[in-house]
């Protein structure tokens, strides 16, 4: 009994040690090797990219690196993941970045804001008081809004104010970065505010996961109905025609379609190798939309050929592209259409228009400028957010042990000759169109 109580006691000790190594071995393999990931940035990135250090010398990002790995191990890994983007940020090219708020928890206050030109205002609200839309906010937990802008700028590059519009109601949202910056403590959000009279009202918010947000919980902001309201989808392109006034208005949200899909399916396949850790052992969040089946695109032709035919077939007086809120892709089917266009138009009996804004970026303003060079096209809308001049044609690779997928630039894109538009920083509309709240509010839509 006494040796078969020892050997009872010795195996217990033994599983016990073993689990214990099982459960180390387990966390050293969760552990993220920081010091690999910095060294891939320093060292492989500058290959990838185009011309990395066009803007910021190598010498100081070499600095900002190796202070980052002495700060490895020491700060969260949330921090690190803020921390690489605010590096990438510095260089300057709007089109390397990082997927870094897909490594954050998706913690959100329950509003969705808009910059018009009288400020930065709701425009809906998650499940939460709606008497909160089309209030002006002033500040968050006492913060004003300008001095917590100043610390979310340094997570993007803003080549431009339309730009920056774009993008800071998504980051002035966004819990975790919040927090990160010392605006808020806890999830109780506290949002100073004011309504169209300049009359203050405070309103206590809790931060939710994005993923719990469903769309019939959203409220928007709805006023007067527009008589003269132009089309919107949601779908990446559309079209509609107007026979009485002899329109075609022609909607193109972003460059893709089922075509790009499945090249970029090749591509994938072709990189796996490259990403294999990554691609084969994804470190997501468990409430992560990174592993949903992808929905499948329309096809690009079948748009395509639907333009042609229309134009072939019905009296078109005024053609007009909304590019308003293309933000990218691949050029080169867009590009082919134009030149063909250019070919089945006469712009002496069919005026041209192309509508731009702050979400106009990248192929989109490459599209822009075509359709303005080539079918004499009158620009009209806000200032895009990308510029004449860009460095693009984007890649991704994924950091080795963090998983962080970086995206970088392979090629300098130029949309024209002119040296003087090369220069600036946006394109500027032939026609101007501030989104005023006032004008929202109103009903009206100017540009149509």
């Amino acid at each position: 009994m006494k040796i078969s109580l020892a050997i009872a006691k010795i195996i217990s000790i033994s599983m016990v040690i073993a689990l214990f190594q099982a459960t180390t071995l387990a966390q050293d393999i969760n552990k993220i090797d920081w010091v690999k990931d910095l060294d891939y940035l320093k060292n492989d990135l500058p290959v990838m990219h185009s011309n990395l250090f066009f803007q910021y010398p190598q010498s100081l990002y070499n600095e900002d690196i190796e202070k980052l790995k002495k700060r490895a191990g020491h700060v969260p890994d949330e921090a690190m993941f803020i921390k690489i983007q605010q590096l990438l940020a510095k260089l300057g090219d709007s089109h390397t970045s990082s997927k870094f708020i897909s490594k954050l928890s998706n913690t959100y206050l329950p509003i969705i804001l808009y910059v018009y030109e009288e400020g930065i205002f709701v425009a809906g609200v998650v499940d939460n008081d709606e008497s909160l839309i089309a209030h002006k906010l002033i500040s968050i937990d006492g913060h004003p809004i300008n001095n917590i802008i100043d610390s979310l700028r340094t997570l993007y590059v803003a080549e431009n104010d339309s730009w920056h519009k774009s993008n800071i109601p998504n980051y002035l949202t966004n819990y975790d970065l919040l927090k990160y910056f010392g605006f808020v403590k806890s999830e109780k959000v506290k949002l100073q505010l004011e309504d169209y009279y300049g009359i203050p009202k405070e309103k206590v918010v809790k931060a939710i996961h994005k993923d719990d947000i469903e769309k019939d919980e959203i409220s928007y902001m709805r006023f007067s109905v527009r008589k003269n309201k132009r089309p919107k989808t949601n779908e990446i392109f559309s079209q509609k025609y107007f026979p009485k006034d002899s329109l075609y208005f022609v909607i193109y949200n972003k460059c893709t379609g089922r075509e790009d899909q499945q090249v970029k399916a090749i591509q994938d396949s072709l990189y796996k190798d490259v990403n294999e850790y990554c691609t084969n052992h994804p470190k997501t969040d468990k409430k992560s939309n990174d592993n949903k089946e992808v929905k499948l695109l329309p096809y690009f032709r079948t748009f395509r050929d639907t333009i042609f035919q229309t134009i072939n077939t019905k009296p078109v007086k005024k053609l007009v592209f909304d590019l308003s809120k293309n933000g990218g892709g691949t050029t080169s089917q867009g590009s082919v259409m134009i030149e063909k266009l250019a070919q089945m138009i006469d712009t002496a009996k069919t005026k041209v228009y192309v509508i731009v804004g702050r979400r106009t970026f990248s192929a989109g303003v490459i599209h822009a400028m075509e359709l303005k060079r080539l079918l004499n096209a009158t620009i009209l809308g806000e200032p895009t957010g990308g510029k004449p001049s860009f460095y693009g044609g984007t890649d991704s690779r994924y950091l080795p042990s963090s998983c962080l997928q970086i995206t970088f630039s392979r090629s300098q894109r130029k949309t024209t000759l002119d040296p003087v538009t090369l220069d600036t920083n946006t394109l500027m509309p032939d026609v101007l169109f501030p989104i005023t709240l006032q004008s929202y509010t109103s009903g009206t839509d100017p540009i149509f």
